[in-house]
């Protein structure tokens, strides 16, 4: 009995270590948000803080870690957001512009004041600030 409860033990507490980490970074830091807050920047309802304005970068559609930030922080499906879009589209509003990698949003978010994007935290360095971290 011993052996299995060490096992079991020895599994989740491996399995617990292993979730990965993400963050939504910034250049600099703009402020620190709620998980609403990020909704409403990533859906362009919210688009200025404190006189800055905000540039929310996503990554490709088909991109697991795009994936999971729909999933926690949007709460829409691909379906109900491309509707969504489709109807922000004839109000003039356009989607957040959406980059193939990591590391291109890394280069963006350097380069480009009030860009917000979010990466896995294997891939933060000293020029990224977060703003907002979450585990898988």
């Amino acid at each position: 009995m011993k052996c299995i409860f060490k096992l079991l033990f020895t599994f989740f507490l491996g399995f617990t270590l292993n979730a990965d980490e993400y963050a939504i970074v910034s250049n600099k830091e703009i402020a620190h948000f709620s998980k609403n807050q990020i909704k409403a920047i990533y859906l362009k309802k919210l688009t200025m803080i404190n006189g800055q304005t905000i540039i929310p970068i996503n990554l490709d559609v088909r991109n697991p870690l795009r994936q999971k930030f729909n999933k926690n922080f949007l709460h829409m499906s691909f379906d109900r957001l491309k509707s969504y879009w489709t109807q922000e589209h004839y109000l003039g509003r356009r989607p957040p512009l959406s980059l193939k990698s990591q590391e291109s949003i890394k280069k963006f978010i350097k380069n480009v004041n009030g860009s917000i994007g979010y990466i896995n935290m294997k891939n933060i360095d000293k020029n990224i600030t977060i703003l907002y971290k979450w585990k898988d």
